[in-house]
């Protein structure tokens, strides 16, 4: 009789094991894999499909292993990973997106003929959306994503020769001021405001450079995954031309060259410059 009860108990756990199996671990193993973002709309606002591989970080490429969303940057190759939690029991399916910090996004989804269909909003802009909509004014994100095979990849330069270019600088006061000097004030995280949103760059004092971008039409995009890491290189002042080498960059058009900055004045506040195809900028200090 003992025997019987036992093989009975342990016939049951296999059960209750088969049970979680089938509700939790094959919707888990649904989003495994390689995605590509191929919608996507903010508040209303449709993001073209020619914009969704330079805006978005990875150039829009997803890759989720277990409970982990990674996007890999093609201008730096480092991964930024946020974590998630799903209910498929709910109705809508529910998702969770988080850091060690807290919840980044409250969301639903849904799978629709093999594409994964995602609605998010941030914690503090509203509630769980139980639709599947992002109409002006919801501040929700509604992102639709197709598997893929494909894999992101970054293009890494080699050398390139500098050309001798001149310029005078001044500084805050009026004065040239030299090369070396410029350098110096350059180091740190700049902000220069466009039609897009915002560039920030940063120079480091080992002469190497990074980008990164917000999108005003992404606001909820970049609030609950990542802002866009645009591009990496080296950096240099020469003969009052900023040089930007570029190693690795979301544009594969100019990975392996260098570009010119002619840079009109300079403080510790901002800085003025006419970038390489004759546009005047402002740029002003973050940090």
């Amino acid at each position: 009789m003992l025997k019987f009860i036992l093989s009975a108990f342990i016939v049951s756990l296999g059960s209750v094991s088969m049970v979680f199996a089938v509700d939790v671990n094959p919707e888990l193993k649904l989003l495994q894999g390689n995605w590509q973002v191929t919608e996507l709309v903010e508040d209303g606002k449709v993001i073209p499909q020619e914009a969704l591989r330079t805006w978005l970080p990875s150039g829009g490429h997803v890759e989720i292993v277990d409970n982990a969303i990674i996007f890999t940057s093609p201008a730096d190759t480092k991964k930024y990973v946020k974590i998630f939690s799903i209910s498929p029991t709910q109705y809508p399916k529910t998702i969770d997106i988080s850091t060690k910090d807290g919840t980044d996004g409250l969301g639903v989804y849904r799978f629709d003929e093999g594409r994964l269909v995602i609605c998010l909003t941030h914690p503090t802009d509203g509630i769980r959306p139980t639709e599947f909509s992002a109409k002006e004014g919801s501040k929700r994100m509604l992102m639709v994503l197709k598997k893929t095979t494909a894999s992101i990849k970054s293009k890494v330069a080699g050398g390139t020769s500098p050309e001798k270019l001149q310029s005078t600088i001044t500084g805050a006061a009026g004065k040239i001021i030299s090369d070396a000097q410029v350098a110096e004030l350059l180091k740190g995280t700049w902000r220069y405001q466009d039609n897009i949103g915002s560039l920030f760059a940063t120079f480091s004092p080992d002469g190497s450079f990074s980008t990164v971008r917000e999108v005003q039409e992404l606001r909820l995009f970049q609030k609950v995954f990542v802002q866009t890491p645009v591009s990496t290189g080296k950096w240099s002042m020469q003969n009052g031309k900023l040089r930007f080498l570029v190693l690795t960059s979301t544009d594969w058009t100019r990975v392996n060259k260098a570009v010119d900055f002619t840079i009109r004045s300079i403080s510790t506040a901002d800085f003025i410059f006419v970038d390489h195809i004759g546009r005047v900028g402002r740029a002003t200090k973050v940090r």
